[in-house]
């Protein structure tokens, strides 16, 4: 079974919502996971924004490079530019790059941040129906 890793800089956002569409899109085909540089705690209001459209974080845990296994990931998707070449020294065996600004620091109130959010959940989504064409065999 292929494996997948999405990867951001908090494991706070970004990656966990790839991981959650993952797990949704593509639940028989891949084992999908999540990491970050520095992982603190998942996001409120990306925990909101994801159940708007019916989709549970409440499991997720916010992990470390180090936590997953990285050598054996078939790919990482890095979903923040500080966070290509740590993936790539952690030996990755395919990148693919879909970098985001970190919607949570987006300028504005709490509504506008949410809808920072909402706009990555929906790139995210679409992307990762692409991604089986986009990994190697």
């Amino acid at each position: 079974m292929p494996t997948i890793c999405f990867v951001c800089d908090y494991n706070a956002c970004r990656s966990q919502m790839g991981e959650a569409l993952g797990r949704v899109l593509l639940p028989e085909q891949f084992a999908v996971c999540s990491a970050g540089l520095y992982p603190g705690t998942v996001n409120t209001l990306t925990t909101e924004v994801m159940q708007e459209i019916g989709v549970d974080l409440s499991s997720q845990t916010s992990k470390t490079l180090e936590a997953v296994p990285m050598d054996r990931m078939d790919c990482v998707v890095v979903l923040a530019e500080p966070a290509l070449e740590p993936c790539k020294a952690h030996g990755a065996k395919q990148i693919v790059y879909w970098p985001f600004s970190d919607p949570l620091r987006a300028p504005g109130d709490d509504a506008a941040v949410k809808d920072a959010v909402r706009q990555v959940r929906d790139t995210l989504h679409e992307r990762i129906l692409t991604l089986p064409t986009l990994m190697e065999p």
